[in-house]
């Protein structure tokens, strides 16, 4: 259908819904730009578990870039989502468009934004490859979450990030996937003992999940960030970088890769800390219960009782979920980034 009938589309459509128990909410819009290619059907699936815990009105554009001729389509439907005493039923407008009609989004777009609600929005395409697009809308999103998976380039990535996130709050799918070791991390090393022993330490291993899918193949991100994010928040000074492994003076942090079909790509599988006086501190998944952290910590005279610490239940979209709930920019990213800028890592 035309772009010109989707106010007369979704009115035919409620209509049909008089009488029932049916409700239309919406906390925020959600406006997803992607690329038509093989990632669609993961795109819209984290798009709709978004919905499944708040409802918000979508606008989810794909590009076509097979197209050369100005074509532009729509479609709309009404999606549910959370239930309660009321069924609630959000609106889904969907967007088709060619290259050459690119431009014409933010025009079409406009108009279907529900005012005095935030703007989130989900951008599939590198950023690295400078669009227009992007910076049009911008103007006038709450935050832009980015997807790392889409870039060959991560430095250059980091850097374009940056300069987004002078105009607009910014987030990335990869960071809001580390956030349960973030929090265990700062949770075993809570006190200033531990603290200083984590400074002094020696070696550290990262063993990540290099099972690739179609969707997935730049499985190395998630272990970059988190070295990078230690290094950061310790004031470590990088030394020497050789593809996986990082020297920070008298530290080496090394990536290791395992592949394993039942874990999410990228997934940080084992972190191991090695410090003076033999100290040892093991995490990592239960083979069995993969959201399960066992956390072994020992030094030459004793070894403490093993802790487990339980991470939130792998779901493909709940990072998206969480990025949107955030409020700002992280400044622990914003550091990550800066770091990143400048090395030459490689993601292959």
């Amino acid at each position: 259908m035309k772009v010109s009938e989707i106010p007369t589309a979704l009115t035919r459509l409620w209509d049909a819904l008089e009488g029932t128990n049916k409700m239309r909410a919406s906390l925020f819009n959600l406006l997803v730009v992607a690329p038509k290619n093989q990632r669609d059907d993961y795109i819209r699936k984290i798009t709709l578990k978004v919905l499944e815990r708040f409802p918000s009105r979508v606008i989810f554009a794909t590009i076509d870039k097979t197209l050369q001729a100005d074509s532009l389509e729509a479609s709309v439907s009404l999606i549910p989502g959370s239930r309660g005493s009321y069924d609630v039923m959000c609106d889904f407008i969907e967007i088709q468009a060619s290259k050459q009609s690119q431009p014409k989004i933010p025009f079409i777009i406009l108009p279907h934004l529900l005012p005095d609600l935030p703007l989130y929005i989900l951008w599939c395409e590198d950023p690295v490859q400078d669009n227009p697009l992007s910076h049009e809308l911008e103007k006038w999103a709450t935050r832009i979450i980015f997807d790392s998976e889409v870039t060959d380039n991560l430095p250059a990535f980091a850097r374009t990030l940056l300069e987004h996130s002078h105009d607009c709050e910014i987030a990335d799918l990869n960071w809001g996937r580390l956030e349960n070791w973030r929090e265990l991390l700062a949770s075993t090393f809570y006190s200033l003992e531990r603290l200083e022993t984590l400074k002094k330490a020696q070696k550290i291993s990262i063993t990540y999940n290099a099972y690739e899918t179609p969707f997935f193949c730049h499985t190395k991100i998630q272990a970059l960030y988190l070295q990078s994010w230690l290094a950061t928040q310790l004031n470590w000074k990088l030394s020497k970088i050789e593809k996986d492994h990082f020297e920070y003076g008298p530290l080496t942090i090394e990536l290791k890769t395992e592949k394993n079909p039942d874990l999410a790509p990228g997934t940080v599988i084992s972190l191991d800390i090695f410090a003076p006086t033999d100290t040892h501190f093991a995490f990592a998944r239960d083979p069995d219960h993969p959201h399960h952290i066992r956390t072994i910590i020992c030094d030459i005279e004793k070894c403490e009782i093993p802790t487990k610490f339980i991470f939130s239940k792998a779901q493909s979209g709940l990072s998206l979920v969480n990025e949107i709930t955030h409020n700002g920019t992280s400044p622990h990213f914003l550091k990550v980034l800066e770091f990143l800028s400048h090395q030459d890592v490689s993601l292959c």
